[in-house]
């Protein structure tokens, strides 16, 4: 049966939101977009009534989503702070060169993957954390959503999601402020002078598109100490077009 046209215009509208906490969730943009478009088949398999009938339908779909998410993830977080390290700071820093190299002598491509690690970087430190505490900085301190109704989009006690939210907040700190540039500008880890390190270890890609990707320089806007502002300040992921109107069809 098709969509209706409500139902089809409530996941044109949420889909790149669900999308951008899909990828915080996943910290990739391939797996973000398969979360999402498992998403659609189930709220339709659910029925669209379920969505389109609550007080909040935007709220029904990320419930949805998150639950699904933490679960399909599991209990442990496939990485640590410590692979983290090895993987960008086991080695010296290294300089810029658009002399050539993977970077071409292109100083747009340089502008779009400094911003592209920043993101990947930090998005990564949040992959470090385990899934279900992962969901709670994420519901919390990036989209912007209280305690008592994060806890009810996941169907648990608000002091439990309390805890995980504590705990979140404060590895994440522990993490980033003795490392971080975009915290401290006295701190070693630059963007600079990681990047190539980076590139040459597949961490980071060019990204598919260019929409998401600030015209100011990637650290313009000065460090950031409350680990709430600085990720939220990072360039939301966003969908491309057609890729939205995939899902929708």
């Amino acid at each position: 049966m098709a969509d209706s046209p409500s139902f089809q215009q409530l996941l044109r509208d949420e889909l790149p939101r669900l999308y951008a906490f899909a990828y915080h969730m996943c910290s990739s943009r391939d797996e973000a977009l398969g979360a999402v478009r498992q998403l659609v088949v189930d709220a339709r398999a659910q029925g669209e009534e379920r969505f389109t009938g609550q007080a909040k339908p935007s709220d029904a779909l990320l419930g949805l989503l998150a639950r699904s998410l933490e679960e399909s993830l599991g209990r442990k977080s496939e990485f640590t702070f410590e692979g983290l390290d090895e993987t960008l700071r086991s080695d010296i820093t290294r300089p810029i060169d658009l002399s050539g190299g993977p970077l071409g002598g292109d100083p747009a491509k340089l502008h779009s993957m400094l911003w592209e690690l920043k993101r990947t970087c930090l998005t990564a430190t949040l992959s470090c954390l385990p899934p279900g505490v992962r969901v709670s900085f994420v519901l919390t301190d990036l989209m912007g959503y209280g305690p008592v109704e994060a806890a009810d989009l996941l169907g648990i006690k608000e002091s439990a999601y309390r805890v995980r939210l504590t705990r979140a907040r404060k590895r994440v700190e522990d993490y980033l402020t003795p490392r971080c540039t975009h915290v401290d500008n006295q701190n070693p880890c630059t963007c600079t002078g990681r990047l190539l390190i980076a590139m040459e270890a597949n961490f980071v890609k060019a990204p598919p598109h260019t929409l998401d990707i600030p015209h100011e320089p990637h650290d313009a806007d000065g460090p950031r100490r409350d680990m709430g502002s600085l990720y939220r300040s990072l360039p939301v992921v966003r969908l491309a077009d057609p890729e939205l109107a995939a899902l929708v069809g």
